[in-house]
This record gives C-alpha cells, structure tokens and sequence, in this order.
C-alpha cells in the first residue's frame, strides 16, 4: 500500500490501531506499520496504538490521546482543576481516572497518570469536542470529589490552603444540588465528611 492512501484516511484521526487500519485496508499487512515507524511517518504510542507523526500536539489532543489509550478513563485532578480555572498554574502532564489498574505512561515529552476507582464511582464527566474528537473530562464538582477522594489526608483549612485553590471559582460555580447527588452516588461517608471541611473553608469557617 502507498502511505499517501494510508495517510489520506488516518493523518486526521489521533490516534489508531491495527485493527482499525485492516477495517479500512482489508488484507493489511501490519509490518508495513514498522517499516514507516522506521522512517518516521508514524510513532508508536503504546501497544497497540499508533499515530501520525505529522499530527501536531495540542492540549486537546493529549486528552483525546489520554482518553484513548486506556480505556475507560476520563481527565480529571490536575489537568481537570487547571482546565476549570481551580489552580492557577498550567499543568504539562496528564492525569485521569480509570477503572483499571493504576498506572504512569511516558509519551513523547508528556506523562500520563491514570488513578483508579471503583465502577461505581466512575461517573461525573462532560463531553467535550473539538475537530469532530470527543474528550471526557470531569465536570467542576467531580473534579472537587476527586481530589478530596484521592487525598485522604485534606481535613483542615491549613490543607486546603497549601493547594492553593481558587476559593471565588469554587463559591461562586459550586452546584450544592450536583454535588449532594454525586455524594449520594458514591455513598462514602469520609468523602462526604471531608467536602463538609471544604464547605467550611470554602467559606470561612475552618473546620
């Protein structure tokens, strides 16, 4: 097969695999996936993802790609605060949330951490698009319960100082009607001690 009828299917996806590029190309043989790694018209992401080296990287094709690669997951903690204004520096790795096992991939210049709950607590995501890609990322309260779920340790208002959370965004975009069905659904009751302690630093009253 000639790359520029390869590339005219699959340069503008983020990503792809074997099986994708035999439902395309019946009859494929995937060593010609290795002979243009060889020449770097594509790269390997992890087994059994590739992508077009031609592609350029964006923040949202790094979520795309953090999503893709291991599945189920959803962007979340840093990446979810910095991306809904909570903290007021960037963030240059990747982490989501997976029912899987928990682990790190180096991709390129980007890591990705992916941390994991159980089925039950897998929800709270919005679905954004961009480019006809669709990305899943927490929505503002299940990127507050994450944190908190993920950091047993936040108890006092010194804790929720040292992350230095945008304390207006969090008053002001908060939805308590959102949040008391998404602690419903996750039925932890430290969880739901610890957003109390939030609640009060959120507005001033240490817990």
């Amino acid at each position: 097969m000639d790359f520029a009828d390869f590339a005219d299917r699959f340069e503008d996806r983020p990503c792809f695999t074997e099986k994708d590029v035999r439902l395309v190309f019946p009859g494929f043989d995937d060593r010609q996936l290795h002979y243009w790694m060889k020449k770097g018209l594509i790269m390997r992401l992890r087994k059994p993802w590739y992508r077009s080296t031609k592609r350029p990287w964006d923040q949202f094709e790094r979520w795309t790609i953090a999503n893709r690669i291991y599945s189920p997951s959803y962007i979340s903690l840093e990446s979810a605060l910095s991306y809904h204004g909570l903290i007021p520096e960037g963030v240059f790795h990747i982490t989501s949330v997976t029912t899987l096992h928990t682990r790190t991939f180096d991709i390129g210049k980007t890591r990705y951490f992916y941390r994991t709950v159980r089925p039950q607590y897998f929800f709270g995501y919005d679905i954004l698009e961009q480019n006809g890609t669709a990305v899943r990322m927490a929505d503002f309260e299940k990127t507050v319960l994450d944190l908190l779920y993920f950091n047993t340790t936040l108890t006092t208002a010194a804790d929720f100082e040292g992350l230095r959370l945008e304390r207006t965004t969090l008053r002001e975009r908060l939805r308590k009607d959102v949040i008391a069905d998404y602690l419903k659904l996750a039925s932890n009751g430290a969880l739901t001690k610890r957003f109390g302690q939030l609640e009060n630093w959120i507005h001033d009253h240490p817990g």
